[in-house]
């Protein structure tokens, strides 16, 4: 039987106005309307106007007859989506401001705080067509990241202090003494992801959101030789912003983050269709790389380096994101799925922490570091050397991708050639393409696709003719039930079932590599060969660094423990498909094409 849609809760009663609707919306949505939803309080005016004989204002460009403002809205507060505050609604054609209730009022009801656990926010509207009457809804970041942050709205239309205290502009404490000079704007730069589908590279990584916090230097107030910041401004960028990344970090006197090199900055790079790095890398502070620079002078190893264990070894308050993005929201694949697991993240707590943890460092001149739990913490002092790493950006351009081409990464890893394929990545994206060649292909889909379901058929070209659209692979019919489509490459038919979006049974998701552009192998696997005068000890498999399959062939008799017979890596020839690997095993092996088939899918994993 299908599976029964479970029906929301009814909400409880609250001690709000009772004009407001906590009712709870029917399913989760992460991504919000363009244009919002009229409520009930606006079409009660409609109404009541209409039983009147009263024209309806006409909505236009203008603000209607009577509004009149000197009141300018000012975009420093609040800091982030879904943060506490009023806001301003600039894409309708009369202005409407939005009264975005903090936790501590919904404290008392177990639904609402329910729905914010889950990224909704619970908002007063108010605009010059309600006089002073409010609609009440909810929204989602989605939804809020178009409206503009504003201390106070027009006090014509609305009181400013109507639902409590305004929320506080977020500046940092007076730190100090610091080194002189410092930076006199500061942006704060910090990435969430989401859809990796277990990869460890941030080269295959999606990028759900980037926050940027811009800060800067207070002149009035602070002591000599002391600092202070203030937020002018924060951003936060879908995917398909990215382009206005630079145009944000413009003015920017220094950029800051941590685990920017090695993480975010590896990720977006892989984005190079949309953004440009090179403006940026020269003017990055890391905190993660200066660090191992004063623990390790540059190699990758040093533990209890990650933002929450340095932000509580320094005294700093706790990090509110005890886990990413991708880690929370890991496995939701239906309705169902979001409704049960689906949490909002401030991105910009993260960001306010770095900053805090950064002036941290240039105040006490010292940095603890535990690396192991059983021992007790250890403070290293920072001289004038070591804390020049954290004022001073230490790449430029040209010399982070001369270090990510040659090994992959920014720190030093001699003697070691793990991360071979990741710097075999970067080449890759370094290289420009040939001459006269079309335009490499975006290596990340576009938020929202429309394509025919990709179902095989008996008629239609073997090919469902049904659109699906929003990135989706399959029409309704067939994502509930349909046959693998096993793996034609080596005559391997399949018989499991599959269902949701999936293409493949587990199995054929690693080994069919003739999938649409835009789907990602599950993981690395190495499994025996089972191929006459070469099955004692040889094995193949798949690696996601490379994105390639490989080899290691030992003619039966020799030393399993010595090197291979025969090394496919696949660097040279280059193996991308198992169709690839097949021949290349037959031309090593000399063994018949169809009997290489046969050993690569003798040991078929049962999809669980």
């Amino acid at each position: 039987m299908p599976k029964k849609r479970k029906q929301p809760r009814k909400a409880s009663r609250s001690k709000r106005d009772p004009r407001s609707s906590p009712t709870r919306p029917p399913e989760i949505s992460l991504g919000g309307p363009v244009w919002p939803s009229k409520g009930w309080a606006y079409r009660r005016l409609v109404e009541s106007a209409a039983e009147r004989g009263e024209p309806f204002p006409e909505l236009t460009g203008e603000a209607p007859e009577g509004y009149a403002s000197d009141f300018v809205p000012r975009r420093d507060a609040p800091r982030a989506p879904l943060q506490a505050g009023w806001y301003l609604r600039t894409d309708l054609e009369v202005p409407v401001y939005i009264w975005v209730y903090p936790v501590e009022d919904l404290a008392d009801d177990l639904d609402e705080m329910d729905l914010r656990g889950r990224g909704y926010a619970f908002y007063q509207a108010h605009s010059v067509l309600t006089r002073d009457r409010a609609d009440a809804a909810h929204a989602v970041p989605d939804e809020m990241a178009a409206w503009v942050p504003i201390v106070a709205p027009d006090p014509e239309i609305v009181a400013a202090d109507r639902y409590g205290a305004l929320p506080a502009v977020y500046r940092t404490k007076v730190a100090g003494p610091l080194p002189d000079p410092l930076p006199s704007t500061i942006a704060v730069v910090d990435v969430d992801y989401s859809r990796v589908a277990g990869q460890s590279l941030p080269e295959k990584w999606d990028i759900d959101l980037v926050g940027v916090l811009v800060v800067e230097r207070v002149a009035d107030g602070v002591p000599l030789g002391h600092g202070q910041w203030q937020q002018t401004a924060f951003h936060v960028l879908r995917d398909d912003q990215l382009g206005d990344l630079p145009a944000v970090l413009r003015d920017a006197d220094l950029i800051l983050g941590h685990n920017l090199f090695d993480g975010d900055y590896r990720c977006l790079r892989t984005y190079d269709d949309r953004l440009d790095l090179a403006p940026l890398v020269g003017r990055t502070v890391d905190t993660l790389y200066a660090a191992r620079q004063v623990l390790s002078q540059g190699f990758i190893r040093g533990g209890g380096l990650g933002l929450t264990a340095l932000s509580e070894l320094h005294g700093l308050r706790p990090r509110a994101k005890q886990r990413s993005r991708t880690e929370a929201h890991r496995g939701i694949v239906t309705v169902d799925d979001a409704e049960d697991r689906w949490s909002f993240q401030s991105i910009a707590d993260d960001c306010e922490l770095m900053l805090e943890l950064w002036l941290t460092l240039l105040e006490g001149r010292c940095l603890r570091v535990q690396p192991n739990v059983t021992e007790p913490p250890v403070t290293h002092d920072l001289d004038d050397s070591a804390l020049s790493w954290f004022l001073r950006p230490p790449l430029s351009h040209e010399e982070y991708v001369r270090r990510l081409t040659a090994r992959g990464t920014v720190y030093r890893l001699e003697g070691q050639a793990r991360n071979e394929s990741v710097a075999r990545i970067h080449r890759n994206l370094a290289d420009p393409p040939p001459s006269g060649s079309a335009t490499a292909e975006p290596r990340h889909r576009a938020r929202s696709l429309t394509q025919r379901c990709m179902a095989p058929v008996q008629e239609d070209d073997g090919q469902c003719r049904v659109l699906v659209h929003d990135g989706h692979s399959y029409c309704r019919q067939h994502r509930r039930t349909r046959l693998c489509r096993g793996n034609p490459a080596l005559h391997d038919a399949c018989t499991v079932l599959v269902h949701g979006d999936e293409a493949h049974c587990r199995w054929h998701r690693m080994t069919a590599l003739y999938l649409p552009p835009g789907t990602r192998i599950c993981e690395d696997f190495t499994l025996p060969l089972a191929l006459p005068g070469w099955d004692e000890a040889s094995d193949w498999g798949f690696d996601t660094g490379t994105m390639s399959f490989f080899a290691r062939l030992y003619r039966n008799g020799t030393d399993a423990w010595g090197d291979p017979t025969v090394w496919l890596s696949g660097m040279s020839p280059d193996l991308a498909s198992s169709a690839d690997l097949k021949d290349a095993i037959a031309l090593a092996t000399r063994r018949p094409p169809a009997e290489v088939a046969l050993a690569l899918t003798a040991e078929r994993a049962v999809d669980d």
